[in-house]
C-alpha cells in the first residue's frame, strides 16, 4: 500500500484504514504503484482532493502534477468551478507538509480557510488545518 512508503505524511493506521475504505467509492486516478489520487464531489461546483500520495522516490518528478491536472480536467468538464484540498496549516512547522503546501501553492491553489477561523474539524494529530482552494 502507498501509504507505508509514506510515513511522515500518512503515519496514523486508523486514518489510512479510512483512506483505504473511501478508495473504494471515491473518483480517483492512479499511477500504479506510483501515486493516487482521490476525489470528493461536495456540490456540482465544488470538489476536494481527498487524498493524494506520491511515493516519495517519484517526488518531483511530474507525478503529482499529472494526476491533479487529470482529476481538473474531468472536473472542468462536468462543470465543477472549485478545487480544494486541505492540509496542515502553514504555521504547523513539519518539512513533509511545507513541501506539501508548496506543491499545491505552486499548482495554483491558494489558502483560503483555516481551523481557526472555519470548520471545527480537528486533524487526527490535533494540529490546526488549511483548506486551500483552486478557481476551475
Amino acid at each position: 500500500m502507498l501509504t507505508t512508503r509514506l510515513p511522515d505524511w500518512f503515519g496514523q493506521e486508523a486514518s489510512n484504514k479510512h483512506y483505504a475504505q473511501e478508495a473504494e467509492r471515491l473518483d480517483g486516478w492512479a499511477v500504479p504503484d506510483t501515486g493516487l489520487l482521490l476525489l470528493k464531489h461536495h456540490s456540482p461546483a465544488s470538489a476536494e482532493i481527498y487524498w493524494m500520495g506520491v511515493d516519495p522516490t517519484r517526488h518531483r518528478q511530474g507525478v503529482g502534477r499529472a494526476l491533479v491536472d487529470a482529476a481538473q480536467s474531468q472536473l472542468r468538464g462536468e462543470g465543477v468551478r472549485f478545487l480544494f484540498v486541505k492540509t496542515l496549516h502553514p504555521e504547523v512547522d513539519y518539512e513533509p507538509y511545507l513541501r506539501t503546501r508548496r506543491f499545491y501553492e505552486g499548482m495554483g491553489f491558494a489558502l483560503a480557510l483555516s481551523s481557526e477561523h472555519g470548520p471545527s474539524e480537528p486533524s487526527p494529530s490535533g494540529d490546526p488545518l488549511a483548506w486551500y482552494l483552486k478557481a476551475l
